[in-house]
């Protein structure tokens, strides 16, 4: 009597998952639909793949130029230079001070995309 009982549930529950069809695949998609991303999100996603190989640190002090923060950068392999930074709200709390930026450097526009910065002891 058990066994039929199972047995039963068992075909109930195949019924069920192949929505009668006889085949399990049949109860799911067989294509995943992602939603589209606008042409920016593909933009920034793409910025963000190339940039995972490009993080560097940059040393020097935070100040201000033009109403904005920038890093005066000491040394860069014997390189000196001045950069934007983009995150200005993290940098306005290193201001005046001697920093690491870890970030990717956007060359063509003088800018560093920051991912951290830590004050220099």
């Amino acid at each position: 009597m058990m066994t039929r009982v199972l047995l039963a549930l068992a075909v109930l529950a195949t019924a069920f998952l192949t929505g009668g069809s006889g085949s399990p695949r049949a109860a799911f998609p067989s294509t995943l639909r992602l939603p589209a991303l606008s042409e920016s999100q593909q933009l920034e996603a793409h910025r963000r793949i190339q940039d995972e190989g490009q993080v560097k640190e940059f040393k020097g002090k935070i100040l201000k130029s033009d109403g904005r923060f920038v890093l005066e950068e000491s040394s860069n392999g014997g390189n000196y230079g001045t950069y934007l930074l983009d995150d200005q709200a993290a940098a306005k709390k290193y201001e005046g001070q001697r920093v690491v930026v870890t970030g990717t450097l956007d060359a063509p526009h003088n800018t560093i995309h920051v991912r951290k910065i830590e004050a220099v002891a």
